[in-house]
């Protein structure tokens, strides 16, 4: 089970260096193929096989004691560990004043592991949660189709986009709404994470919104809507003249499909360039970066990854391939996956980035099922891009660096517009270069 081989994929070992050990090769003329014998006295004859019974020994013996010293740290490291371990819990279960949750106490010492060992990307999942982020990567979750920000002015969440054919749409919430209360509560009192949550439910449950939409937002009306599971979309885009902006919210299973749609929808308008738009993208599956790259770039290789073991695997496109001026623009949250899509297409030599420097995740995670169902995640791999090295740390550079003003900055990215997004407009300029 793991978030990088939702499906079997292709892999390429690379090529293994050649042996150094290996005798040479024949001269060809012959002169090497016989070799010329001397006598040699039998008494030397025995104390050479002596000797080298003797050295044999004591090189076994050397292996031995040091593969037993090595066991026996191993070992002793281990009991100390489990020494220590157990003194703690017969303290706690001696004098703790409160009762031990044994089901928490194992969650926190798996937790506890994972920060151990310094694995940043490590992660532990009940198996309930683990689900709901499996739904998530699917696009998939229970509630009324909606997309939000908080609205930090009128406390409250702004509606930024709503679902086609979602129940909000069927409930009559509109782009620019604000929820105010749901099921009677304030939302102002709950708080974005309480109100979220609050809006999400069970499917087939009802939930009450109540909104406030108009100018001042003076005008305010009760709906309400039938809770149903709703796939929300990773790729959009929008037309400027000839060029069209595709954004990609993350790689889950639906974005290649969508990607794909998209070109499709953005050929047929017309457009000839594309800039796609990374940035907050924080990644998502290696499977659905593979695809949408497989979509863009021509045959060759998209992903090098390399094991603990120094094992190399390599994931390629075919032929087909998208032949377009291309920019892409980046930020320091465009992270894993997006950095793959961005440094590919770097690699290809098929766009130009702009932006800021990148998050800088260049490491593959794939979460094991542990006997209770719950789940943890773990850094596997290292990958690389197709030619350019591994950004795990460091990110990418631009190839030209493009903030935004200061007063952008002041204004919440997804309301962001063409005239005060320096980012998008110099990507715009960039492209119409080409």
């Amino acid at each position: 089970m793991s978030d990088n081989e939702n499906e079997r994929i292709d892999t390429e070992e690379q090529p293994a260096a050649p042996a150094v050990d290996a005798e040479p090769e024949p001269s060809g003329d012959g002169r090497d193929d016989v070799k010329k014998t001397r006598r040699i006295p039998l008494f030397i004859a025995v104390i050479a096989a002596l000797a080298a019974a003797v050295l044999s020994a004591q090189i076994t013996f050397l292996t031995v004691r040091q593969s037993y010293h090595k066991k026996l740290a191993t070992i002793e490291q281990s009991r100390f560990a489990d020494s220590k371990l157990s003194q703690l819990d017969q303290i706690y279960r001696k004098y703790y004043i409160n009762d031990i949750d044994e089901s928490k106490l194992v969650d926190g010492l798996i937790e506890g592991y994972i920060y151990g060992v310094g694995d940043k990307y490590g992660n532990y999942m009940t198996r309930a949660e683990y689900d709901e982020y499996i739904q998530g990567l699917q696009s998939k979750t229970d509630g009324v189709g909606i997309s939000v920000i908080w609205n930090t002015e009128h406390l409250a969440l702004e509606v930024l986009y709503v679902y086609e054919g979602s129940p909000a749409e069927k409930a009559g919430v509109e782009a620019g709404d604000l929820i105010v209360e749901v099921d009677g509560k304030s939302v102002a009192e709950q708080g974005y994470d309480n109100t979220v949550n609050l809006v999400r439910g069970e499917k087939g449950s009802k939930v009450s919104l109540t909104l406030r939409r108009g100018e001042n937002y003076s005008e305010l009306l009760t709906v309400e809507a039938v809770r149903d599971t709703v796939v929300a979309d990773t790729v959009r885009y929008k037309q400027y003249g000839t060029v069209a902006v595709i954004s990609i919210s993350g790689f889950h299973e639906n974005t290649p499909t969508e990607l794909a749609a998209a070109i499709d929808a953005i050929k047929k308008l017309g457009c000839d360039r594309i800039v796609f738009d990374m940035r907050n993208n924080p990644g998502g599956l290696l499977t659905s970066v593979r695809d949408s790259l497989d979509l863009i770039l021509p045959e060759g290789t998209i992903v090098r990854m390399v094991d603990s073991e120094g094992n190399w695997t390599s994931l390629s496109s075919d032929a087909s391939c998208v032949s377009m001026p291309m920019v892409v623009i980046v930020n320091g949250n465009t992270a894993s996956a997006a950095e793959l899509f961005t440094s590919a297409l770097m690699d290809f030599d098929y766009a130009t980035v702009i932006g800021t420097q990148t998050y800088g995740k260049g490491t593959v995670t794939a979460p094991y099922a542990l006997s209770d169902g719950s789940v943890v995640y773990i850094s596997m791999q290292h990958y690389y891009p197709p030619t350019s090295g591994n950004f795990e740390g460091r990110g990418i550079t631009p190839d030209e660096t493009v903030d935004l003003s200061d007063e952008a900055k002041k204004i919440n990215f997804y309301k962001l517009t063409y005239e005060n997004d320096d980012q998008l407009r110099r990507a715009v300029e960039i492209i119409k270069e080409k």
